[in-house]
């Protein structure tokens, strides 16, 4: 009889431990263009130093799609939609200072790959982003000097 709730104890947590994994989507509700990743240095001490990610997305008007994350690197940020030449994309700086976010671990992503969060009619929703093409780093130059 002890063992048993043993048992039940232990198929509890088999159960907690797999609905806390994020199930990602094989498809969007919206289309998702070549993605790039750029690392940039500011050209002053305070201006920090990271990565830039910039993942062009079609978003339809009409749409109940609200974008919420990206996961990038170890790192959890908020997802920002801008339209740059007409064009709507996800822009987000990813700061080096910021610490690691354990969800990411759950995902297993490797360096070329990031997922989006999402929330699609009450339900959030996550799709991976593979093959994100790395651009040379940008770096700032710095106040000239008197």
């Amino acid at each position: 009889m002890k063992y048993l709730n043993v048992y039940f104890l232990l198929f509890c947590l088999c159960l907690t431990n797999c609905t806390s994994q994020k199930k990602l989507q094989t498809e969007a509700p919206f289309e998702i263009g070549k993605a790039t990743s750029q690392p940039y240095v500011g050209g002053r001490e305070e201006s920090g130093s990271g990565t830039e990610l910039r993942i062009p997305v079609s978003l339809l008007e009409n749409s109940e799609v609200e974008l919420y994350e990206i996961y990038f690197r170890g790192k959890k940020v908020k997802a920002i939609v801008n339209t740059i030449e007409n064009q709507k994309m996800i822009v987000v700086r990813i700061p080096n200072n910021i610490p690691e976010s354990t969800e990411t671990l759950d995902l297993k992503l490797n360096a070329d790959e990031a997922v989006v969060s999402y929330n699609e009619n009450g339900v959030v929703k996550y799709v991976k982003i593979s093959s994100i093409k790395q651009k040379q780093p940008l770096i700032y130059k710095g106040a000239p000097q008197n």
